[in-house]
């Protein structure tokens, strides 16, 4: 027979602490002083990075069917590098013929 609190003599009647469901607030202070802040020059970030130029050029017809036919090459023999060049001289971002943007 299991044993009862009652009969083992420690019977303290359990209570449970009563849970406020009001939100506490925060009392307002008025008596601190802030100095002001200053503000600081916001620097646009680059998303070149430090340095960097970008190259681009506006690509005419013969770029634009080279580098189709590069790509092309490249898809079909499996180099990477082709294919890349290939999309590069079609953009106008090849290093070659690109002009840097000012």
């Amino acid at each position: 027979m299991a044993a009862t609190r009652a009969s083992t003599g420690n019977s303290k009647p359990r209570v449970a602490a009563a849970i406020s469901t009001t939100p506490e607030r925060k009392p307002k202070s008025t008596t601190t002083t802030r100095k002001p802040t200053t503000k600081k020059a916001t620097t646009k970030k680059s998303t070149t990075g430090a340095g960097v130029t970008k190259t681009k050029r506006k690509p005419n017809v013969k770029d634009k069917a080279e580098g189709a036919l590069e790509k092309v090459e490249g898809t079909l023999t499996r180099k990477p590098g082709k294919k890349a060049a290939g999309t590069k001289k079609m953009n106008g971002t090849q290093a070659k013929t690109a002009r840097t943007r000012k």
